[in-house]
C-alpha cells in the first residue's frame, strides 16, 4: 500500500474515497491519519503539519509519523517537499525530483536505533524505482518534472538567510526546505522505499532581491496542487501493477 506525506498547502488528498480517519498509537506517540482509496487502489494519507497546519517544521514527531504509516500496512511513501529553488533557472511552480539530501537540523529524534547500534545505507536515499514511477507518471501526463535534485533542510521555522542559501549552494544543494529530514532517513530505516517530490514555492533568499511572501508562496503552491495529484494518481496505478 502506497501512504502520502504532504506538507504546506497540501491538507488533503483530492480524489480520496472511503475515508477512514484513524489515530494510531505508536511507541513514540499518538499520530492521526487518513485511509481509504485513491485511484482505484487503497492509501493511507499524512498531513505532516496536521490538518490545520498547526505543527510547525521542528515540533513535527517523524518518528511516530513513518512509524504509523509502517503500522497501517504502508509499504512504500510518497511525500511532497515545498521548497525554494537555489536555482535561478528553475522558479515557483516547478516540480522536481530529490535524489539527495544535505541534512543541517539539530535537535530533532532522527533515528530508530537509540538503544541499537545499526547503520542504515543512504546511497540510494530516495527510492529509484519510486522516482522513475513518478517520471514516467510525469512524462504520460504531460508534467515537466525535473528528474533529480539536492534537497537541503533546515530547521525552520524562519526562512533561511541570504548567506546560508548561498553556502547550502556552494554544497550543491539545488532545494532548501525545513521538513525532508529526519523523514527520508526514518522512512529507510525501517526499510519503506521514499520518494518526494519538490514541489518550488519559491526563489529562495537572496535570489530574487525581494523578501518572501508568504500569500505568494500559498498561491503558487494552490496552482501546482492539480498536476502534482495527477502525478500520483498515475503512480499509484504503475505501483499497483508492479
Amino acid at each position: 500500500m502506497l501512504a502520502f506525506i504532504t506538507g504546506s498547502g497540501f491538507y488533503t488528498l483530492p480524489g480520496l474515497t472511503e475515508p477512514q480517519n484513524r489515530s494510531v498509537e505508536t511507541e513514540y506517540g499518538q499520530v492521526t491519519l487518513t485511509t481509504g482509496s485513491f485511484a482505484g487502489s487503497p492509501v493511507a494519507f499524512l498531513a505532516r503539519h496536521g490538518a490545520d497546519h498547526s505543527v510547525a517544521p521542528h515540533r513535527i514527531n517523524y518518528r511516530a509519523n513513518i512509524a504509523a504509516l509502517a503500522e497501517v500496512g504502508a509499504t512504500a511513501i510518497l511525500a511532497t517537499a515545498v521548497s525554494g529553488s537555489l536555482d535561478p533557472a528553475v522558479g515557483p511552480g516547478a516540480l522536481r525530483l530529490v535524489d539527495q539530501f544535505i541534512d543541517l537540523t539539530s535537535g530533532r529524534n532522527f533515528t530508530f536505533f537509540d538503544e541499537a547500534v545499526q547503520h542504515t545505507d543512504m546511497t540510494d536515499p530516495y527510492s529509484p524505482a519510486l522516482r522513475a514511477m513518478l517520471l514516467a507518471a510525469a512524462s504520460a501526463e504531460g508534467i515537466p518534472l525535473i528528474e533529480s535534485g539536492t534537497y537541503v533542510c533546515f530547521n525552520g521555522p524562519r526562512f533561511e538567510t541570504p548567506a546560508e542559501i548561498a553556502m547550502a549552494a556552494a554544497m550543491g544543494a539545488h532545494l532548501v526546505g525545513m521538513t525532508g529530514c529526519p523523514e527520508v532517513a526514518l522512512a529507510n530505516e525501517l526499510g519503506l522505499p521514499y520518494a518526494s517530490v519538490g514541489v518550488v514555492s519559491n526563489l529562495a533568499a537572496g535570489l530574487s532581491g525581494e523578501h518572501l511572501s508568504l500569500d505568494e508562496i500559498m498561491a503558487i503552491l494552490e496552482s501546482t496542487a492539480e498536476p502534482l495529484y495527477r502525478i500520483f494518481a498515475r503512480v499509484v496505478t504503475l505501483h499497483s501493477a508492479a
